[in-house]
């Protein structure tokens, strides 16, 4: 496997992944993306809300109803006896120095920036829902908007034409997870950054 390096000048180097590895690496991927490796959670350490997830319904007065239910989000970050003792919450992680929330959903990792394109809230922190469709989202717990995990179009409100970045994930054999770029962030060559 070839690995992907940003030199001390700033110059991208390609070289073999048995090479010592130093400064922000990412392995280019026959999909044209860098993955870099997200330090310290495995896959298998995050919520797993495939059967945990909300159940989406379109009617106002249920949304109405499930939302008086569903627990604060300032409580969702403790863990139950019934999550495996895991966080009922995705987790923030930084990788090529964006904010990326993670969720899992069966033996897949999915990828959204942090931020709400609505405001600014913390997706991690969102519950998860299925719309009828079977596209997977999370819904914001600021103003419950809902964040298609796939397309990262926001799914509710209808007409809304903002959307946020989703990245692909690869999970390893020992459950480690890549997250995918098109490129190395600016702010590497900007020279905010120490390698």
């Amino acid at each position: 496997m070839k690995l992907i390096s940003l030199t001390s000048s700033g110059e991208i180097q390609e070289r073999d992944a048995s090479d010592d590895e130093t400064g922000p690496t990412g392995h280019a991927d026959e999909d044209g993306f860098l993955y870099f490796k997200v330090d310290n959670i495995l896959s298998t350490d995050l919520y797993d809300w495939s059967n945990g997830y909300v159940r989406s319904d379109s009617s106002p007065k249920i949304a109405r109803k499930r939302r008086r239910v569903t627990p604060s989000y300032e409580d969702a970050g403790t863990p139950s006896s019934a999550s495996g003792g895991k966080a009922k919450t995705g987790r923030v992680v930084k990788v090529n120095e964006e904010d990326i929330a993670l969720f899992r959903f069966g033996d897949e990792v999915l990828a959204v920036k942090e931020k709400c394109p609505h405001q600014g809230g913390p997706l991690h922190l969102g519950d998860i829902e299925v719309l009828p469709d079977r596209s997977v989202c999370v819904r914001c717990p600021w103003h419950n908007w809902c964040v298609d995990l796939t397309t990262g179009n926001v799914r509710r409100p209808r007409g809304k034409e903002l959307g946020t970045s989703v990245y692909p994930t690869k999970v390893d054999d020992d459950k480690s997870i890549s997250v995918g770029f098109p490129k190395f962030s600016s702010r590497y060559f900007e020279g905010e950054e120490d390698f």
